[in-house]
C-alpha cells in the first residue's frame, strides 16, 4: 500500500476511495489491464477503456487467497461467489476505471514537482530531523517490491484518482448540531408498563349463520381467490452435461503450478533492525558496541539520529533486500548481528530480531485444487460453447423436445405452479438442477405457448422455459371452502372484540388511574419493560418493536393500544431517561466523524454513478460467468 497516502489520512475520502477502488479487489497499480491481448477477453468496458478477464481473475484469486487465510484453506470459489467477491471485484475495477477515464477527459496529470513533493512529504521517507532521507526511501521501496521508476509511475496513475475523489467528497462535513441531536435520539431510553390481551382468550363468539358466512365471503374475495397458475417445461444446461467431455492435461496443471509458484510458496521472513553508515569504520564501531550488549534501537538513535521506524524494518523476505545484503542476513542466526555489509545505500549493520520460517506446498499437495479450478474453467468453456449451439437451434425453430434429444439433455415439466413455486396443495416444486425461483420467474414472464431466450444463473448454468398453460386467478367456490371462511370470520370477530377491549382499557387510563392500578383492579397481568432505546429490538424491551416505536410517540403518562398478530398490547409510557451529550464528548465526536464519513461516502457514490453515465459502462456477465 502506498505509504504517502498517510499524509492525507485525516481525509475520510481517501479511506472511502480505498474501500471502493482498492480494497474491494485488493491490488494496486492495475493500469496494465488497458493493454491489448491477441484475443478479445474484454468483460467490461468503461467509455473507451477495457477491463479484461485476466485482470478480473487475478483480482478475484488474490481476494480468495486472503479469505482463505481468514476463513481457512477450504474456502473455495463457490463460497467466494456466495460472498459476492466476484461482483465486488468487477464493481471496484469499474469504479477505478471511471475515475481514470474522467481524469483523462479533464487532462489531469501529476507533474514532476508534485511527485517530488509527495515523496518528500511522506513521513516514512524522513529521518529523525524530519528531513527526506534517500536511503530510507530506496530501502522502503525495496521492501515493497518497487523500483524508483515503478513507484513514481504508480504515483502518477493513482494521484489523479485521489484528487478527483477528494474534490467529490473531501469537503463533506456534518452540521455541528446534527451529531448532538442524533446522539440524544439514539441514546434516550424509555420505560413502559404494559398488559397483553390475547385474542384466543375471547371465547364467547357465536357461530355464524350461512348469511354471515356468505356476506364475509363476498366481502373478502381476494382472500379466497386462488392465484394464477402456470404449467411449463424447462431445459437446463449445466456443468454436469459437459463434464464427460472435459479432459485435464497433467502438463497443463504443472504449468499452472509454475505460474502461481508465489501463491503456493511462503518465503522465509526475517525481522530486521538496521543502521546505515557512510563509512566502514563507523559501522565496525557500532558492531563493537553492540557486541558489548548495548540496545540496538537506542544505539541507532544515538549514532545515526534515525527515526525508530527507519531502524525497525519489520519482517522482510530476501527479495526485498539488496542482493549484497540478502545473503549475509539470511545466513545469520536469530539474534545475531551481521557484520557490516556495503550496498549502494552505505554500510549496513543488521540484527536478526526474529525468523518466520518459510515453506511451500508441493505440486501433489495443491494438485486437487489446481485440477478443480482447471476442470471448472474447462467445463465453463464447454458449457458456453454448448449454449451457443442451443441458441442456434432455437433460432432455427427447434422446440425443447428437439433440443433435448439433439444434445442429450433432460427436460423438466411442471404441470401447475403459482408465482411462489408451489402447487395448488401448497407443496414446493420437485428438485431440479436450476433453482425453482429462476424457472418460475421466467415462466411468469413468458407468454403461453412461447419459449424464453436462454437465461443464465450465477453458477454459470443456462436454462430456457416454455410456458405451456396459464390459469388466471380464480375465486374458489364457497361450498368448497366454507369451513375456511367460517374460521376466518371467527378470527376477525375475536380480533375486533379484543381490539375493543384494549381501546376501552386505554380510555380508562387517567392521571390518577394509571394502567398499573387498572390492571390490578381487573386482575390483568402487568409487566414493566427494561429501559429501551428507540432502535431496540422487541425482544430486548420485552414487547414487540411496534410497541417500542409507539412509546417514542408519547409523552410520559401517555397510553396506546397496539395490535399484535395474536392480540392487543396496552402500554403506558412510565419514564423517559434522557442522555447528556456533554457527558460523552468522545462519543459525540466519534458520531460526528461517522456522520461526516457517511455524507462523504454518499457524495462519492453519487459522483461514481454520475461518472458511469458520462462514461457508459457495459458489463459482459456471460463472459464473467465463464471465468469462474
Amino acid at each position: 500500500m502506498l505509504q504517502f497516502i498517510r499524509s492525507k489520512a485525516g481525509s475520510f475520502i481517501v479511506k472511502v476511495l480505498f474501500v471502493l477502488l482498492i480494497l474491494s479487489f485488493g491490488i494496486w497499480g492495475i493500469g496494465d489491464f488497458l493493454r491489448q491481448t491477441p484475443q478479445d477477453t474484454t468483460v467490461a468496458t468503461v467509455g473507451s477503456h477495457k477491463i479484461t478477464g485476466d485482470v478480473v481473475q487475478r483480482t478475484v484469486r488474490q481476494q480468495v487467497e486472503r479469505m482463505r487465510q481468514q476463513f481457512g484453506g477450504n474456502f473455495d470459489m463457490e463460497q467466494a461467489k456466495a460472498f459476492g467477491v466476484i461482483d465486488r471485484a468487477v464493481d471496484g475495477l469499474i469504479s477505478q476505471t471511471v475515475l481514470d477515464q474522467e481524469a483523462e477527459r479533464l487532462n489531469l496529470a501529476v507533474g514532476d514537482k508534485e511527485v517530488g513533493l509527495l515523496i518528500q512529504n511522506e513521513p516514512a521517507f524522513k529521518n529523525a530531523q524530519g528531513q527526506f532521507d534517500r536511503g530510507s526511501f530506496v530501502m522502503r521501496l525495496n521492501q515493497a517490491g518497487y523500483t524508483e521508476q515503478s513507484f513514481v509511475a504508480l504515483l502518477r496513475s493513482e494521484q489523479p484518482r485521489i484528487d478527483l475523489a477528494t474534490v467529490a467528497g473531501g469537503g463533506a462535513k456534518a452540521p455541528e448540531a446534527l451529531a448532538d441531536l442524533i446522539y440524544r435520539l439514539r441514546g434516550e431510553k424509555r420505560v413502559a408498563d404494559w398488559v397483553f390481551l390475547p385474542s384466543n382468550a375471547v371465547k364467547d363468539i357465536p357461530a355464524p349463520d350461512d348469511a354471515a358466512i356468505k356476506a364475509y365471503y363476498d366481502a373478502h374475495h381476494d382472500a379466497f381467490t386462488a392465484p394464477e397458475y402456470r404449467g411449463f417445461t424447462a431445459l437446463a444446461l449445466t456443468p454436469a452435461d459437459v463434464a464427460g467431455d472435459v479432459k485435464i492435461d497433467e502438463a497443463q496443471l504443472k504449468d499452472e503450478y509454475a505460474k502461481r509458484a508465489d501463491e503456493f510458496t511462503k518465503p522465509e521472513k526475517r525481522h530486521l533492525l538496521q543502521m546505515i553508515f557512510k563509512d566502514e569504520k563507523a559501522a565496525q564501531d557500532a558492531e563493537a558496541e553492540l557486541a558489548q550488549g548495548k540496545d540496538f534501537v537506542k544505539l541507532a538513535q544515538d549514532l545515526t539520529k534515525a527515526d525508530p521506524s527507519a531502524t525497525d524494518l519489520g519482517s522482510v523476505t530476501a527479495k526485498q533486500l539488496p542482493q549484497e545484503l540478502a545473503g549475509p542476513v539470511f545466513a545469520a542466526k536469530d539474534g545475531e548481528v551481521v557484520k557490516p555489509v556495503q550496498t549502494a545505500f552505505g554500510w549496513h549493520v543488521v540484527k536478526i530480531a526474529g525468523i518466520e520460517p518459510g515453506g511451500g506446498k508441493s505440486f501433489e499437495e495443491v494438485r486437487p485444487q489446481l485440477e478443480a479450478e482447471a476442470r471448472h474453467e474447462a467445463e465453463s468453456d464447454a458449457l458456453y460453447a454448448l449454449s451457443n449451439k442451443v441458441e442456434d437451434a432455437i433460432a432455427a425453430g427447434a422446440d425443447i423436445p428437439t433440443i433435448a434429444q439433439q444434445f442429450k439433455l433432460k427436460p423438466y415439466t411442471v404441470k401447475t405452479a403459482d408465482a411462489n413455486g408451489q402447487d395448488p396443495d401448497g407443496k414446493p416444486l420437485p428438485e431440479y438442477t436450476i433453482a425453482a425461483d429462476a424457472l418460475i420467474k421466467t415462466a411468469f414472464q413468458t407468454s403461453q405457448g412461447q419459449t424464453s431466450g436462454l437465461e443464465q444463473v450465477p453458477n454459470g448454468s443456462f436454462y430456457l422455459v416454455r410456458t405451456d398453460t396459464v390459469t388466471p386467478p380464480t375465486l374458489k367456490p364457497l361450498d368448497t371452502i366454507k369451513e375456511q371462511v367460517k374460521a376466518a370470520w371467527t378470527d376477525d370477530q375475536r380480533a375486533a372484540k379484543v381490539a375493543a377491549q384494549a381501546k376501552a382499557l386505554a380510555d380508562q387510563v387517567k392521571p390518577d388511574e394509571p394502567l398499573a392500578k387498572l390492571a390490578a383492579a381487573q386482575k390483568l397481568q402487568l409487566s414493566t419493560t427494561k429501559p429501551f432505546i428507540r432502535t431496540a429490538p422487541g425482544n430486548q424491551a420485552g414487547v414487540p418493536a411496534s410497541v417500542v416505536a409507539k412509546m417514542f410517540d408519547l409523552k410520559p403518562g401517555g397510553v396506546a393500544a397496539v395490535q399484535a398478530p395474536d392480540g392487543q398490547f396496552v402500554a403506558q409510557l412510565k419514564e423517559i431517561q434522557p442522555v447528556d451529550p456533554a457527558a460523552d464528548k468522545a462519543g459525540v465526536d466519534a458520531l460526528d466523524g461517522q456522520l461526516t464519513q457517511q455524507i462523504g461516502e454518499d457524495m462519492l457514490s453519487e459522483f461514481d454513478q454520475a461518472l458511469r453515465k458520462l462514461h457508459p459502462v457495459v458489463v459482459r456477465r456471460d463472459r464473467i460467468a465463464t471465468l469462474f
